[in-house]
């Protein structure tokens, strides 16, 4: 299938160049494994594509609406749901995730293993080339749309019992990288954190890495960042800094994991 840039269908306070991270994708080259995790607005899947093994995140508006019904997740797609009142955020989960990703690639942010290697991006996603897999958006009014990244073998989430004072170290590196590819990404918490093991096999030390770009706030270069994004950034990095202590007192305490919401 052809793959078609989000940025040619609305714009966006954050600019609209064209980037490198469409794919065509073959359907006959896609295999799915299993289904990793689902919300209100997403779907991720274990996927082997060109013989490697793959996360497919199918991203939904935020105007999804999911029914549970005989296990199947179905995201109804109301349109697309535009912009917030100020004209900053822009409410669809899948081009907040694109061009975070667009900016998180160019400025080597994945090839520096602080967030997930992204591997192309899918748009108008036709869910009977990949039945039965996608069949709950079959009955949508619009095609759902796709990030294709990769897959964090054996990954766990930061909480009281994986923390570690240099893991956290390395996470508030991490959200200082993402900010300085211009990228913001509004949900800071420890759940979209993951700790990634050594794997002496593949000469691969631990990785601590950060996910989940679809709040995600992205502004186009340099100059549309001023004093108080500046500000926001790093009220960010403080946000991630306070749950490191957060995380400290929980695990002195003995707490277990996620017995406080953060």
């Amino acid at each position: 299938m052809i793959v078609k840039s989000p940025d040619s269908r609305s714009p966006t306070p954050h600019g609209s160049r064209t980037d490198t991270l469409t794919v065509e994708v073959d359907p006959s080259q896609m295999y799915f494994i299993q289904r990793l995790k689902q919300s209100d607005v997403s779907a991720l899947f274990l996927v082997e594509y060109n013989k490697e093994r793959r996360v497919l995140k199918v991203v939904g508006h935020a105007g999804y609406v999911p029914v549970l019904l005989l296990m199947h997740v179905e995201f109804h797609n109301n349109g697309d749901p535009g912009f917030s009142r100020d004209g900053l955020r822009d409410l669809d989960r899948y081009r907040c995730e694109a061009r975070a990703y667009r900016n998180l690639k160019s400025h080597a942010i994945c090839a520096q293993g602080y967030v997930p290697e992204i591997y192309g991006r899918i748009e108008q996603l036709h869910p009977s080339d990949f039945a039965p897999h996608l069949d709950a958006f079959l009955s949508d009014s619009y095609l759902p749309n796709a990030i294709l990244i990769e897959y964090l073998l054996d990954a766990q989430q930061m909480n009281c019992s994986t923390y570690t004072k240099k893991r956290m170290a390395t996470a508030v590196e991490g959200i200082k990288k993402i900010h300085e590819a211009l990228v913001e990404h509004s949900d800071p918490y420890p759940k979209n954190i993951l700790i990634v093991p050594d794997n002496l096999e593949m000469g691969r030390s631990e990785r601590v890495v950060w996910t989940d770009f679809d709040v995600a706030i992205t502004y186009e270069d340099a100059s549309c960042v001023g004093e108080e994004q500046k500000r926001w950034m790093d009220e960010e990095t403080e946000c991630v800094e306070g749950f490191g202590q957060l995380l400290a007192e929980d695990q002195k305490q003995g707490l277990s994991p996620n017995t406080k919401f953060y």
